[in-house]
């Protein structure tokens, strides 16, 4: 059934991020699609948008996130524009909760946001190029010997 699908597609059409729209692999991370086809999302467009959250079921899942949940995230992103390239799908905010800059993950690097990635501790973070010193600040602030922190 699945090759019927390929044939009416055609073989040469390139599936593209449901987020930013893009097939930029080598800076968003692996183009996952879902069995149905029918959604296509970045790893990285996924792990950095915010408000979308791992599922760890089995059941219907892209790259560790609900199908359901994703196409949520990718419908919430259409209202959301782009600090950068001001189109829709910008669903990456800056992580200083009074700043509302949003972005398309490629366009975070693009704009020399600072990312902030411990996969161990399922931390993914953006700070806006404005904001970066704001959290290496505070965390310089939260490493001070004998401080105890909760991150």
């Amino acid at each position: 059934m699945s090759s019927s699908v390929e044939q009416k597609k055609g073989p040469t059409r390139q599936r593209k991020c449901g987020f930013c729209k893009s097939n930029r692999d080598k800076e968003c991370g692996q183009l996952l699609i879902s069995e149905n086809q029918k959604v296509a999302a970045h790893h990285k467009c996924m792990l950095f948008s915010s408000a979308l959250v791992s599922s760890h079921s089995d059941n219907e899942s892209l790259g560790g996130f609900s199908i359901e949940d994703v196409q949520k995230e990718i419908k919430r992103g259409t209202k959301l524009m782009c600090s950068l390239c001001h189109c829709p799908g910008a669903t990456i905010g800056c992580d200083v909760k009074t700043c509302h800059r949003t972005y398309h993950y490629h366009c975070a690097l693009h704009d020399k946001a600072q990312i902030r990635e411990k996969p161990s501790q399922g931390i993914y973070m953006v700070y806006c190029r404005k904001h970066k010193k704001t959290a290496h600040n505070s965390e310089v602030l939260l490493c001070r010997p004998g401080w105890s922190t909760v991150v």
